[in-house]
């Protein structure tokens, strides 16, 4: 009996290490994770940037021109659209892919940035570059800076274009750091939505048309920059939104043929998997709350609340906790909080604010209690004066009685 169940443990032991070795057991967490060809990658969450998925995600890689991205927020920060630029030598004679500006030709700050982020112009971000600090190393300096206060303390950065350098690189959760914050950029990302703009060079007229083909072919997509050179690879950072979910992908050194299909897999999974909604928003009128006097006071957020969630887990639980509102009160006072718990863990809170003054409200026995201190005090007053009297008096009387006593 003994040797029978020895064989039979035996041969469930090769069993399993059989399943195992073939892949039948898989890592449940692991099975709907997109299947990714490029080196590196991430996907975030366009609001927030948290990273839902990523691979590789802090090897330092050559970012080629999703370098503009950076680039482009910085000039929309510290320069103005209506600026006139002259084009110089230098950003004239640039390599890879221009607009073919000519040396002394003038353009506006804005035509620059759209030649830069939808034709890729190199010869257009060192035009830029040079308009806002002068020269491409103070540039530079510049980016470097706005990627340290960005987190992005993984990255360094030489040129405003991604021509390749050894000293200029980045990583994929690095760019997608320096994305989001300029996705929150109105005029960034109006730009890099556009599909076609008219230009109207010295040398060259034509119709700007945006590298990003996920522009009209993925659904929701609104941005952002695309890349190569022989050293980056094909690199595409890219944004869609659909609602209130809005996520951002980033893929690094991919081939020609997978490069979109990187990018594709990354978005189908954050919308395939996750969901986000403001839960509240600033200014939002939570509840209306019974104040003395016989009327109500609106509490509003005083700022939004987004969730992300995995598809199949609840949303959080949703409580306010308000104290007494007894005036006066001012507008914008907090007088209380929502509080979001899952699983009866809070998670967050936001605070809920006054819209408009509450008003002291006196009361029947407020009133009771105000003319009994009046009558108080009157009386205080009345009994100090008659003792200030009582006292004078004595005081004569006493006066007048030694005068006395010494003429005797």
């Amino acid at each position: 009996m003994s040797h029978r169940r020895g064989r039979i443990a035996l041969i469930l032991i090769g069993l399993l290490l059989t399943l195992e070795l073939f892949g039948v057991w898989t890592n449940p967490a692991a099975a709907g994770e997109p299947a990714i060809n490029a080196e590196a990658a991430i996907v975030v969450d366009l609001d927030s940037g948290q990273e839902l998925y990523g691979k590789n995600t802090i090897r330092r890689m050559a970012p080629a021109s999703t370098t503009k991205v950076l680039t482009a927020l910085i000039a929309l920060e510290r320069g103005n659209l209506s600026d006139e630029v002259t084009i110089s030598d230098n950003a004239a004679r640039v390599a890879g892919t221009r607009v073919y500006l000519v040396a002394g030709e003038k353009q506006t700050l804005e035509n620059l940035l759209y030649a830069m982020m939808l034709n890729s112009g190199n010869d257009a971000a060192i035009a830029v570059a040079e308009h806002i600090a002068g020269s491409v190393e103070a540039f530079a300096v510049l980016m470097n800076e706005k990627a340290a206060e960005l987190g992005a303390n993984n990255s360094n950065f030489v040129n405003p274009h991604g021509l390749s350098d050894p000293d200029h690189y980045t990583t994929a959760a690095d760019l997608a750091k320096i994305s989001v914050a300029a996705m929150k950029n109105p005029t960034f990302r109006e730009i890099v939505a556009t599909r076609t703009r008219p230009w109207r060079g010295a040398e060259w007229e034509t119709n700007l048309v945006n590298h990003n083909k996920l522009l009209g072919s993925y659904e929701g997509a609104i941005g952002v920059k695309n890349g190569y050179t022989s050293e980056a690879g094909q690199c595409l950072v890219a944004a869609a939104a659909r609602g209130e979910e809005g996520y951002l992908a980033v893929a690094l050194n991919s081939s020609s043929g997978e490069l979109y299909g990187d990018v594709t897999a990354l978005l189908d999974y954050a919308f395939d998997n996750f969901q986000a909604a403001n839960l509240v928003e600033t200014g939002q009128v939570i509840v209306q709350v019974a104040i003395p006097g016989g009327k109500e006071a609106k509490l509003v957020a005083a700022g939004n609340y987004r969730y992300l969630k995995q598809a199949d887990s609840q949303w959080p639980v949703t409580s306010l906790k308000v104290g007494r509102l007894v005036g006066p009160v001012a507008p914008g006072d907090k007088v209380g909080e929502i509080v979001f718990s899952v699983e009866n863990r809070e998670i967050g809170k936001v605070d809920l604010l006054v819209e408009e003054a509450i008003p002291r409200v006196t009361s029947w026995a407020d009133w009771w209690m105000r003319i009994s201190a009046g009558f108080l005090l009157l009386f205080i007053l009345m009994n100090l004066g008659r003792l200030r009297r009582v006292r004078r008096r004595r005081n004569i009387y006493g006066t007048s009685r030694s005068r006395r006593l010494r003429f005797r």
